[in-house]
């Protein structure tokens, strides 16, 4: 038997890791279009494989969201129609047969056609609660259809012409247990959530009571899911929980920024009314601020954006605030009498900012080229990401590392400890650092280094300014965990590139800098893991101070290179009194 003739259609499979699935979706789809195209966000398994071995066309793309992905799938299709089946999908024989019969018979008003889909779930058809049938658009005509990038989850397509309705299904064997369901519906609560807050909703009293009520009686009694017996009434439930901890966090974010407010703490200038503001924290960097401000102007003017430039000069005593006064009128200056760490300084800065885009940046660094449009269309294109930072850049050229994992129970013993400098090559730190990832690739981590962050106004909003109990050091990484809890996307973007000089500001106090380090770590594994691992960490690391101590005297009696042994004993003295105290951080920046 002649297989038929193909049809003047791509079929597009979205793929990241798939090679269990993919082989079933591939014979589904073999014989269906003239261009069968594979896009991979960077598998690690068989899927690129399996794909070639099928005929398949594969593109690699990196992974932002999903309308992302499939608005540049759209780029890559060379036929007049497209359908987008996931991995996890399969054309019915049905299916097939249907779309060969009204592809031929769609005049030019027809822009796409909607597809139920079979929803499979444990092994189960699940026939009732809204299950099926669960229509969605996938199949386009080219050029009529795009993704709409503000919509995440669910994806949403804005089609120019009429739409109308295939009756075969597209299997889709969705969660293969109950526990998966569950983790997705609460990744899914904590993405709605958030957008409730931006749209201004406020739970009532009863919200919390009738809320999940209405979407337990719509799912298993209005939708029928009560046609699946255990398993809708499941399933139900499981919704209408979902629905409750979406509004409790609603709650316990308006609270938040109701304590906030209470406790005279400013909110953000509203409405935005330009494209980018960029917020420098300045303490003892006049050598390197103008050099700074100088490449920001030149971003800026390269960018063709609307921007402005905040610097809080925080107290430094080498004439910083003369250099702003004088060489840069165009600044907005903001000097405090003392040092007051760099998380206040920084969150007075973005409470004056216009910008739709808040960037952070350090005053050793330099924007090259036009960095800061990169970062500002970057968040403008991709609405899930809350924050993007750019490739870092040592003076010689050498990318500087700025990607990290959150750190574990056991990395805090290990990263920039006297561990370390005996045990550098170990598998811990090389998660940490992200050290199986190309620095080469855009990417989504858990947080990056704060010399340059792009962060956009909502989703400063929905977590707050940065924790001013933290005096310096991991007040990004508290700020990165808020952000990852609550929905918000951390991109790496390779693309857009500043030069940073890394830890000038603080050279010049290294005792000081120890100690306010270790003391931000403690703080950081407090908020992180709890009080008992934040005190085991603390008495290690007064350990290794003690150990260090021992080690330098021991060098300095031998009269070996006895200044700087003398230096490293002071310092090792001075962290070891500190006990870690933030406290003893605060005093000892006030008396600098």
């Amino acid at each position: 038997m002649s297989r038929p003739e193909r049809l003047p259609l791509a079929v597009v499979i979205l793929t990241l890791n798939e090679e269990r699935h993919l082989p079933d979706c591939l014979a589904s789809v073999r014989d269906l279009g003239r261009q069968l195209l594979v896009v991979d966000s960077g598998s690690t398994d068989r899927t690129v494989e399996i794909a070639l071995a099928a005929g398949a066309e594969v593109v690699t793309h990196r992974f932002v969201d999903f309308p992302s992905q499939r608005n540049a799938a759209l780029e890559l299709v060379r036929e007049p129609w497209v359908l987008f089946v996931d991995a996890d999908e399969r054309v019915s024989a049905g299916l097939a047969e249907e779309i060969r019969r009204a592809l031929p018979l769609a005049d030019e008003t027809v822009a796409g056609f909607w597809i139920p889909t079979q929803n499979w779930m444990w092994g189960k058809w699940i026939r009732g609660g809204g299950w099926w049938p669960d229509e969605h658009l996938r199949l386009l005509r080219v050029g009529r259809a795009r993704y709409r990038p503000e919509v995440a989850v669910h994806e949403v397509v804005e089609l120019d012409g009429e739409a109308r309705h295939l009756r075969a299904p597209l299997v889709h064997i969705n969660y293969e247990s109950r526990g998966e369901f569950v983790r997705k519906q609460l990744r899914y609560a904590r993405l709605v959530a958030r957008t409730l807050v931006q749209q201004g909703k406020r739970p009532r009293r009863r919200t919390f009571l009738g809320q999940p009520l209405r979407e337990f009686w719509r799912r298993f009694v209005a939708l029928r899911g009560y046609r699946d017996g255990l398993d809708g009434a499941f399933l139900a439930a499981t919704l209408a929980c979902a629905t409750l901890v979406t509004w409790v966090l609603v709650a316990r974010e308006i609270r938040r920024q109701a304590r906030r407010r209470a406790g005279g703490v400013p909110e953000l200038a509203d409405p935005p009314t330009l494209d980018v503001s960029v917020v420098i924290v300045s303490y003892r960097s006049r050598a390197l601020l103008g050099e700074c401000l100088d490449s920001v102007r030149a971003s800026l003017a390269a960018s063709g954006l609307a921007g402005e430039v905040v610097v809080v000069e925080n107290g430094s005593p080498d004439g910083t605030a003369e250099l702003v006064r004088e060489r840069y009128p165009w600044v907005l200056l903001v000097v405090n009498a003392e040092n007051r760490g760099f998380a206040a300084a920084a969150n007075q800065g973005m409470r004056l900012a216009r910008g739709r885009v808040i960037v952070l940046l350090n005053p050793d660094t330099r924007v090259v080229g036009d960095a800061l449009g990169r970062l500002v269309r970057f968040l403008e294109r991709h609405p899930t990401v809350g924050v993007a930072g750019p490739r870092l850049r040592f003076p010689d050229g050498r990318t500087q590392p700025s990607r990290r994992r959150f750190p574990t129970l056991l990395t805090g013993f290990l990263e920039s400890t006297l561990v370390q400098d005996y045990w550098r090559a170990n598998r811990v730190l090389a998660r940490y650092y992200v050290a199986d990832r190309s620095e080469d690739e855009l990417q989504e981590v858990d947080w990056l280094v704060g010399a340059c962050l792009a962060i956009r106004r909502e989703a400063l909003r929905s977590v707050g300014l940065l924790d001013e109990r933290f005096f310096l050091y991991s007040e990004e990484v508290e700020w990165f965990w808020r952000l990852r809890r609550a929905g918000w996307r951390v991109v790496y973007l390779p693309d857009a590139e500043v030069v940073h000089v890394e830890g000038a500001s603080s050279e010049p106090e290294s005792a000081f800098r120890q100690v306010a380090f270790d003391t931000a770590k403690v703080q950081l594994y407090r908020r992180l893991h709890g009080p008992l691992a934040a005190e085991l960490l603390r008495a290690f690391l007064l350990a290794t101070y003690l150990v260090r101590l021992g080690r330098e005297s021991a060098k300095w009696l031998l009269g070996h290179k006895r200044s700087l042994r003398w230096r490293r004993m002071v310092r090792d003295w001075h962290a070891l009194r500190s006990l870690l105290r933030p406290a003893v951080v605060r005093s000892w920046a006030s008396r600098q």
